[in-house]
């Protein structure tokens, strides 16, 4: 395993002062309007995801990198003037690329502020104010939407008899594209609903995520979203850049009766644009029912079998994915109860997922976990985790081993999602994987671990085979 380089060591040490939400009331990455009366977290575990929604004006919001202090250096040459080499700018610390134009300032809301948009990320203008306080510096462009190639055959893995997708199903412990190959996620958490600009939020952010290496996107959905063709165009683009879409609802979280779990299932069912979306994307698309729901042991079963139920009755055959119970965490409740659900489902299509956070940050919990569900051949994934999150009694963040949460994912063949792409606040703005732009080039050392450590996504993600040419007909 990759050791972190010394400018992260000294990153990761600084982190363990950082306060964090204890998690008493709401989960401490909620938006901060629709989630005050939250459940009160059980002593399981901390609430994990939910960023809040960004001030108005702010970086986060618009895109656009926020104007960096003043003083850093002195004015750089005109860009005529710029070594040849040179494409950018330092400011704040960071090489940011130069705009080719200023067209794109002002920005959609008409502020002018020497930031551009180009090419699907930040980028400052040329005799603008922020241009003015850079030194030039060459960026190096990140790697494109990985290539594959022409052909692969269809695999040996049979549909179950009874699972009737046209796309994911699941075997003996696996999950398998509907080509019959097997398919071990490797990707991000995408908060789309939180992030709905097209031109410089969640939507814009997946050509940055693809440009990792990563093959599946987890994308956060609400109710109350509102723009349900902007869920359509968030699917559609995940599926463009060969990478595999999961929606997710997250109102529940934290949520313990199941009514609110049966909720996100009529949601799914009886909302017809998204209805309409699951089953034109049948053959390629996961749904994750509900978000870190935390009804206890004794409901687990029975209520997840009624939302179930609710799917299937409405015509829904995908790969449904569950979370574990205590806001996500407590992966015994599918390790224990996950058989029973297969067996209760009748396209027997379900994947299940473990949060890894605090409750995790013995190595030893991590190897246990993941090899009760291989030795339970439970299909499963880890849909979230974070290298650091939860609070001592001093208020300091627990370190999370995740280096050994990689470790053990690529030698078991276990899919996993890391939180998140950017956005997070409430005192956990440290799980963040990249900078407010969202561009793969501003990547945070929690985020370059993720992506280019020995067992990061760079190197261990293959794209599912759906993406892959078939042979021309004979």
């Amino acid at each position: 395993m990759r050791a972190l380089g010394v400018g992260a060591a000294i990153w990761l040490a600084a982190g363990l002062g950082l306060g964090c939400a204890d998690g008493e009331e709401d989960d401490p990455l909620a938006p901060s309007a629709p989630f005050t009366e939250a459940s009160p977290e059980p002593e399981t575990g901390t609430a994990m995801n939910q960023p809040s929604e960004p001030e108005p004006g702010a970086g986060a919001g618009s895109g656009e990198t926020p104007p960096a202090p003043t003083g850093i250096s002195e004015p750089p040459p005109a860009p005529g003037e710029l070594p040849a080499e040179s494409n950018g700018l330092i400011i704040d610390g960071m090489c940011r690329p130069l705009c080719a134009s200023a067209e794109t300032d002002a920005d959609a809301m008409g502020v002018t502020d020497g930031w551009g948009w180009e090419s699907e990320t930040s980028c400052v203008v040329p005799g603008g104010a922020p241009a003015s306080r850079g030194t030039p510096c060459s960026i190096e462009p990140p790697a494109g939407v990985p290539t594959p190639p022409p052909y692969v055959p269809d695999g040996n893995a049979i549909r179950p008899e009874g699972t009737d997708s046209a796309g994911f199903f699941v075997l003996d412990g696996r999950l398998y594209d509907r080509r019959g190959n097997d398919f071990v996620m490797r990707g991000v958490n995408n908060p789309l609903a939180w992030f709905q600009d097209r031109q410089s939020g969640a939507l814009a952010w997946l050509t940055e995520i693809a440009s990792t290496g990563a093959n599946a996107v987890r994308l956060v959905w609400e109710t109350d979203a509102g723009d349900v063709a902007l869920l359509r165009e968030a699917v559609e683009r995940t599926l463009e850049l060969q990478m595999v879409p999961m929606i997710e609802l997250h109102d529940v979280t934290g949520d313990t009766t199941a009514e609110g779990l049966a909720s996100m299932a009529r949601y799914y069912t009886e909302t017809d644009a998204v209805k309409q979306i699951l089953l034109d994307h049948e053959d390629s698309l996961l749904v994750n029912i509900a978000n870190e729901w935390t009804g206890s042991d004794a409901i687990f079963t029975q209520a997840y079998t009624e939302a179930i139920n609710i799917f299937r009755s409405a015509g829904i055959r995908h790969t449904l994915v569950i979370d574990s119970n205590g806001w996500g965490q407590n992966a015994s409740s599918v390790l224990t109860q996950g058989q029973a659900l297969l067996a209760a489902d009748p396209q027997h299509n379900l994947l299940f997922s473990a949060h890894m956070y605090e409750q995790y940050r013995n190595p030893q919990a991590i190897r246990d976990t993941l090899a009760r569900a291989v030795n339970a051949q439970l299909p499963f994934i880890v849909g979230e985790f974070g290298f650091q999150h939860g609070s001592d009694a001093q208020g300091n963040p627990y370190p999370i081993p995740f280096q050994v949460l990689l470790e053990e994912s690529v030698r078991l063949g276990i899919g996993y999602l890391g939180w998140s792409w950017t956005g997070n606040s409430g005192g956990v703005e440290y799980l963040d994987l990249t900078g407010r732009s969202g561009s793969a080039m501003e990547l945070t050392p929690w985020g370059d671990e993720l992506i280019n450590g020995e067992n990061g996504i760079r190197a261990t993600a293959d794209p599912a085979s759906i993406f892959f040419e078939t042979p021309p007909a004979l």
